[in-house]
């Protein structure tokens, strides 16, 4: 199986005004799959019935935001961690810090060391 792949036109990341356009390769031809179909494939790989998987995914979807609205990292091992990500202005002072300051809010995804090393093994096909 191969991750297919498009050129794009596009002006130079980071550059303000655009800078320099240069062909990218991007991800292209992506389909999506929903936690029903997740959860029919992960039952084929063990004896839980699809809609208990599909129960507990569902469990996780719901906990995860709560978790991390508690201040936790989530770490789910070799899935890899989730974590909240804060931006915002700054002020001279510590003091003048506040939640105010606080402009965009993230959920950061940190890959664990199984995913890393399978997406070593990515092979790319460049499609049209």
């Amino acid at each position: 199986m191969s991750v297919k792949f498009k050129a794009i036109h596009n002006s130079t990341p980071g550059i303000k005004g655009g800078g320099q356009y240069k062909y990218y390769p991007r991800v292209c031809n992506r389909t999506k799959m929903d936690l029903s179909q997740l959860s029919q494939r992960i039952s084929k790989m063990c004896t839980a019935h699809p809609a208990d998987v599909f129960l507990i995914l569902t469990a996780l979807t719901h906990e995860i935001p709560d978790l991390l609205l508690e201040n936790y990292s989530v770490d789910l091992g070799d899935l890899g961690i989730f974590s909240l990500h804060i931006s915002g202005e700054a002020s001279d002072t510590a003091q003048e810090v506040t939640a105010y300051n606080i402009k965009d809010v993230k959920v950061a995804f940190r890959p664990g060391k199984r995913i890393k090393q399978k997406l070593l093994e990515a092979k790319f096909k460049r499609v049209k």
